[in-house]
């Protein structure tokens, strides 16, 4: 991950500091930063990745990421508008669901945004143009319920996996899955598990007949004690 983390790095730097610049004719200045959003989201990828396998070398007692109090509302307002823009690019609509006031919750805010943003992306990768995606948040007892579910624009068509969790898809070493039809790398079903529960949270997926899967996470309320 370092050996592509860097150059991306490097990369990502210098456009932002062309970008500075007063005297760009907008055309320049949109493809850079098409090429800054680009290097963000690869470097997100591979520490995820890089934050995967770290959890995975680790004992289960040190499964862990500083759990705080902190406010779901203030990432899902930063990473909707992201999350958008990335479905637009692929020709989807992604709308999302959410109560005007939403309690705390105690995760760890960095690598919850990045958790979340690496599964919807996963679905913008491999859903067919025109599909639908749709992020419904709730609260569920003692815990918040953020679930995300498609729907497929051709609905003859057979099930498809977005996450990559199907059997169909391939596994490449202990931490990802290939998906052959698209090409698609993701975090297998037990490592993505583990790391939301590192979260302090859970992750369920259930197959749907004919629609493919569908995916609930659980959150802990603030006012529970971590343990």
């Amino acid at each position: 991950t370092h050996e592509v983390r860097t150059p991306l790095a490097t990369i990502r730097t210098m456009t932002k500091l062309i970008l500075k610049r007063k005297d760009l004719p907008p055309e320049v200045s949109r493809r850079l930063e098409m090429i800054d959003t680009e290097c963000t989201e690869q470097i997100n990828r591979m520490e995820l990745i890089f934050k995967a396998t770290e959890l995975e070398t680790q004992p289960i007692k040190d499964h862990s990421l500083n759990l705080t109090a902190m406010s779901l509302s203030q990432i899902l307002h930063s990473s909707i508008p992201r999350w958008q823009k990335r479905a637009a690019k692929y020709n989807l609509t992604l709308d999302v669901s959410v109560p005007q006031k939403l309690p705390n919750v105690v995760s760890n805010p960095a690598m919850l945004d990045q958790v979340l943003s690496g599964l919807i992306e996963n679905f913008t990768r491999t859903l067919n143009s025109g599909s639908h995606i749709q992020v419904e948040v709730n609260l569920a007892g003692d815990r918040l319920k953020m679930q995300v579910q498609y729907h497929n624009n051709i609905p003859n068509d057979s099930a498809i996996n977005p996450l990559g969790f199907a059997p169909n898809s391939k596994s490449l070493g202990q931490l990802l899955m290939l998906q052959p039809e698209t090409g698609s790398l993701s975090l297998n079903l037990n490592v993505t598990k583990n790391l939301f529960q590192a979260l302090g949270g859970k992750l369920i997926v259930r197959q749907r007949p004919e629609q493919g899967e569908i995916m609930t996470i659980f959150l802990p309320l603030h006012f529970q004690s971590i343990t």
